[in-house]
């Protein structure tokens, strides 16, 4: 049966032609991105919102944290060639090093309508540093070892649960402190020292408030403890410090040691192994999961002793990184489901304009700009949903919203029930093609392509017959 091609509308430069309806119906599909743009504004000034709070949230239990040492930090002096002497501090890393968290409890800390994953950690963290006296002895530069100290840093030490303290090899134990006071020279920092005429020596260069720690890695306090009681006269040495602390969103472990192993467990199903370092061993259960790392001496690209300024930049550019993701963000699926709003869009069009090709009734523009509001206010109702009961059901409740209203206007406009059906079978299946798109991040783009591909073959297919510039069978019929 030959389909009826378009006998009448409103305006008279469509009466003839298909054609030239199917190119105004496109161009209205892109129209209906503005409504979809303003409605991906505010998508991100709530995401912005969100941001602004998971930070105050997190603030609160220490933000995302991040863990270097125990390293190994000795003042020196040496004199330069034109008489001055400079100070300032020799790192030694440990041999090997090992970063043990056992326990990552994390849970959901909720404010108004957004959710921030906060966590309290428990963890073991050991040095172990191989006759450290003979390598010492290497460094090129006087060493004051009596001062030497070995150092933790934590990027926000209010999120500590207890103090830290760190057990030698004899099982001695010494408490850390806060590694320098306001006003005194940063480790990392070099201070040259001259002397006047009266040979008495003066700083020449000027202390910088330590709090500061500029020229340190590290995103937070120093904390340090003698080491002089711990040192033995040869042999290896071992140190470690019970560590608790909490923290969110994030937990951050540069190789702190010429070679360190991470080991860590978490109630959290739903891990982010971020980072240059990628995970040697991992078990992921809707119980939590467990990962291992291995940051090897050769990879991570620095010296394993040296003066601070010369081997402690880059410390923290290779880091073992777990972010624990809190998938109930709506606001990134929201905005993926709105770069496809044209694409979507132009399916229902389609399918309007193939009932009423087929069916020979006519639907003017403004209907379909009707149908197109109707397709953007899904995504607002989306958003608005998502943000109160999740995405898997605010996807259900707007599509079944929308596919009512759009599949009974089908029927209203195409004159009969059965319409009503029909329509509506074809919409739910454009938006369950949209769901699967949300859903199936890795073949999004194939499964949209070969939608489209399939909607556009389709559309060829039924409208083989149809004269589209509106001239000889419009004509035969109204003679």
């Amino acid at each position: 049966m030959t389909p009826n091609p378009i006998r009448s509308t409103s305006l008279p430069g469509l009466r003839r032609s298909a054609g030239l309806k199917l190119i105004l119906i496109c161009g209205l599909v892109l129209l209906m991105a503005i409504p979809a743009m303003f409605i991906g504004a505010i998508s991100y000034e709530r995401s912005t919102a969100a941001d602004e709070v998971t930070r105050k949230v997190s603030q609160r239990y220490g933000g995302q944290q991040t863990v270097i040492g125990p390293i190994l930090s000795i003042p020196y002096e040496t004199d330069l060639s034109d008489g001055t002497i400079q100070t300032g501090h020799y790192i030694l890393y440990p041999d090997t090093g090992e970063a043990a968290f056992k326990s990552v409890d994390v849970e959901t800390k909720m404010q108004s309508l957004y959710k921030v994953p906060v966590y309290s950690a428990s963890g073991v963290l050991k040095a172990n540093f191989k006759d450290p006296l003979s390598q010492l002895e290497k460094a090129g530069v006087t060493l004051n070892r009596q001062d030497a100290r070995f150092l933790i840093s934590i990027s926000d030490v209010r999120g500590l649960k207890q103090d830290i303290k760190l057990r030698g090899p004899k099982g001695q134990l010494a408490q850390f402190e806060p590694a320098i006071e306001e006003g005194e020279a940063r480790p990392g920092t070099p201070a040259v020292y001259g002397q006047n005429s009266e040979g008495i020596r003066f700083m020449a260069k000027a202390a910088i408030p330590a709090r500061q720690h500029q020229g340190m890695p590290g995103f937070g306090q120093w904390l340090s403890v003698q080491a002089a009681p711990f040192f033995t006269e040869t042999g290896d040495m071992t140190v470690s410090a019970d560590l608790h602390l909490s923290g969110a969103q994030m937990l951050s472990i540069p190789p702190f040691a010429k070679s360190t192993q991470v080991s860590l467990t978490s109630n959290w199903p739903d891990p982010g192994f971020q980072g240059e370092f990628t995970p040697t061993e991992r078990e992921i259960t809707e119980d939590g999961f467990s990962a291992s790392w291995s940051m090897p001496y050769l990879s991570r690209g620095i010296r394993g002793q040296g003066r601070a300024e010369d081997v402690m930049r880059g410390l923290t550019s290779n880091m073992v990184r777990v972010k624990f993701v809190n998938t109930d963000n709506p606001y990134q699926t929201v905005n993926r489901a709105l770069k496809y709003s044209v694409l979507f869009i132009g399916l229902v069009f389609l399918a309007y304009f193939l009932f009423e090709i087929i069916v020979g009734t006519p639907v003017h523009p403004a209907q379909y700009i009707l149908i197109g509001l109707a397709q953007a206010i899904f995504y607002l109702l989306l958003l608005a949903f998502a943000e109160r009961i999740g995405f898997v059901p605010a996807f259900a409740i707007a599509a079944l919203l929308t596919i009512f209203i759009t599949a009974g206007y089908a029927g209203a406009v195409f004159g009969g029930r059965s319409y009503i059906w029909k329509a509506g079978s074809v919409f739910a299946i454009v938006y369950g093609l949209l769901f699967v798109l949300m859903r199936m991040e890795d073949f999004a783009l194939m499964v949209g392509a070969l939608a489209s591909f399939t909607a556009i073959a389709a559309t060829m297919y039924l409208t083989r017959d149809v004269d589209w510039y509106g001239s000889g069978k419009i004509a035969a019929a109204e003679g």
